[in-house]
């Protein structure tokens, strides 16, 4: 896990490009503790820049950006590829040998051998760039679920790459979008490839974007090779493939040359992860743990109970209003671009360093996998609204006084976009336009406008899932977890999200893959012989903070109070009343500075 940046121009003199890639490198640092390195080739016109954060092959060996040996390629790389020994092996036995032990050199190889189809292979979370000095072209690339950021800006006839959007503010490109403020209300996130900058986008995932240097020009492609579906149909059969798949997923997200912990947060998924990691790695396992004083948050009880159960080396943290209050500003200026969650994975993050860990694994993935969320019950009567109601009955809905009314007003734009927002939208059109001092018309064009495939899935449980994984999950939890954990130098890694194990998972018929009765009963199902009942058979309580009740007394609510903005000054009036949940005055403070 690290942080890479470069640019790519047959214009900009080699002093200028790499005070610009050591400005943008420098400004990442922290996720990239442990070295740095430059590459300046192709007669100057490229410049790779890298931090790095060791995990595998901690040695000089594996510094980045990294040339094969024949000099023909470079590669500046930030992630992991999970499977590297797998395809190491593969080439092996083709003839290459390697002067390392890291999976950087393994993509080099990869790629020598099997050109842009090679990144179909890889297994894991990353984002890189590969110069091909042969072709004259350099590759961006990026993780099939979109897991590791990689933005790229492309204008006067260069590229320019970063895994923050800080690393551009820190050259000077720092004017911003127009519409961010628009999406981030409708959202809570902006949405890719959007982003909070002007002509700055975010690579769209499972793609590369090929450059050609002479040319300078570009292209974007995906590199998914669709595969044929047999689905399962048997239950028991089902079951078994989980947990073959599912276990295999974990050794896998084990491997490192660094200490690797778990992240217990006393629910389903990460239970389960506990389970398997302990198979694997025997008694000892490191496992965090947030606590509170609050007991309608405090899981304490089921954390303790999978600790004890695989008899880890269990550390707790017990967060207070107090210690919240004093890092609530570092926090939210830490995003990277605004975010209206991502808080707990700070203090995650935080508890994971002072343990000396590099890597922690996550539970990220299996709500969306496997239908945890209310979303996937819910999404049937929206298609029934759209499919009764007209466009006008949906425009009046936003008059209504209640919440969730208002945002059903969405489900007029007839697309996979209308459906998420009317279920996980943060204001109404109408608001938006209020907060903003803008006109509605302006607010739907912006919303109406917003580039998205479309999503034709008839069956609502798949439906609900692609638009889980590629709305909320990527943008909203894959954003937080890599921006937070990267701000302490911790790569948390997601076992849920290994490509083999969604690949098990698509296989599985909807009719037994989402259970009617049971959120996530498939997964509970396969794993119910070993996880405890106490703590699968509970209400779902999801990993949240006590945030309504701290943010009442916090500086940033009382400067939002006193707003000028008559809106916003009201918005959290009804905050303070419990009317408005946090997350929504999180996104009052980021459009508001």
């Amino acid at each position: 896990m690290c942080r890479i940046a470069g640019q790519v121009s047959l214009h900009t003199n080699a002093d200028s490009k790499q005070s610009n890639v050591a400005a943008m490198m420098l400004a990442m640092q922290h996720g990239g503790p442990d070295d740095e390195g430059q590459f300046l080739g192709d007669k100057n016109s490229i410049c790779f820049g890298h931090r790095r954060l060791a995990l595998i092959d901690l040695s000089a060996d594996g510094a980045q950006p990294m040339t094969d040996v024949t000099g023909n390629y470079t590669i500046t790389f930030n992630g992991e590829i999970y499977n590297y020994q797998t395809i190491k092996a593969e080439l092996q036995k083709l003839g290459y040998t390697f002067n390392n032990q890291s999976d950087t050199e393994v993509i080099l190889a990869a790629y020598t051998l099997w050109g842009t189809t090679a990144f179909a292979r890889f297994n894991g979370m990353f984002a890189f760039a590969l110069y091909d000095k042969h072709l004259q072209k350099t590759y961006l690339v990026r993780d099939q679920s979109g897991m590791k950021p990689l933005y790229y800006r492309i204008k006067n006839r260069e590229l320019l790459f970063a895994s923050e959007i800080l690393a551009f503010r820190k050259i000077g490109i720092d004017q911003e979008n127009p519409d961010w403020k628009i999406l981030f209300l409708a959202f809570g996130f902006i949405p890719e490839p959007a982003t909070i900058l002007y002509e700055v986008f975010m690579l769209p995932k499972g793609c590369f974007l090929e450059w050609d240097i002479k040319a300078e020009s570009a292209k974007i492609e995906t590199y998914i090779q669709p595969k044929k579906q047999t689905y399962i149909t048997n239950l028991e059969e089902a079951k078994l493939l989980i947990r073959q798949s599912f276990s295999k997923a974990v050794q896998r997200h084990l491997i490192a040359d660094a200490p690797v912990g778990l992240f217990l947060s006393g629910g389903i998924d990460s239970g389960i992860i506990a389970l398997e990691a302990a198979q694997a790695k025997g008694s000892g396992l490191h496992t965090l743990s947030l606590t509170f004083d609050d007991l309608n948050y405090d899981e304490s009880k089921y954390q303790l109970i999978m600790a004890l159960k695989i008899k880890s080396k269990h550390q707790i943290l017990n967060l207070s209003q107090k210690v919240f209050t004093e890092q609530a500003e570092s926090v939210l200026q830490a995003m990277d671009q605004p975010s209206a969650d991502g808080i707990n994975t700070w203090f995650v993050a935080q508890i994971a360093k002072k343990q000396g860990l590099k890597a922690v694994l996550s539970g990220l993935g299996g709500d969306e996998l496997f239908g945890g969320y209310p979303s996937f019950r819910r999404i049937k009567y929206l298609k029934k609204l759209t499919h009764y109601l007209p466009d006008i009955a949906f425009n009046l809905l936003q008059k209504l006084p209640k919440e969730a009314y208002q945002k059903l007003t969405y489900l007029s734009l007839h697309s996979s976009i209308g459906y998420y927002l009317s279920l996980r939208g943060y204001f109404a059109p109408n608001q938006i336009a209020s907060i903003l001092n803008i006109p509605i018309k302006e607010v739907w064009q912006t919303i109406g406008n917003f580039d998205y495939p479309v999503c034709s899935e008839p069956n609502s449980n798949l439906f609900a899932a692609q638009i889980e994984q590629d709305l909320y999950m990527k943008n909203q939890l894959l954003h937080d977890s890599d921006m937070m954990g990267m701000q302490h130098g911790i790569e948390i890694r997601m076992p849920f999200l290994d490509t083999d194990f969604i690949q098990t998972v698509n296989n599985i018929h909807s009719s037994i893959r989402f259970d009617q009765k049971l959120p996530k009963g498939l997964l509970i199902k396969s794993y119910q012989d070993l996880l405890p009942k106490e703590i699968w058979d509970r209400k779902k309580m999801g990993f949240s903070f006590p945030l309504q009740k701290w943010m009442k007394t916090n500086p940033i609510t009382a400067n939002l109070a006193t707003s000028k903005n008559a809106s916003i000054a009201s918005f959290t009036q009804q905050f303070l009343e419990d009317k408005l949940h946090w997350s929504k005055l999180l996104a009052l403070y980021f459009v508001s500075k």
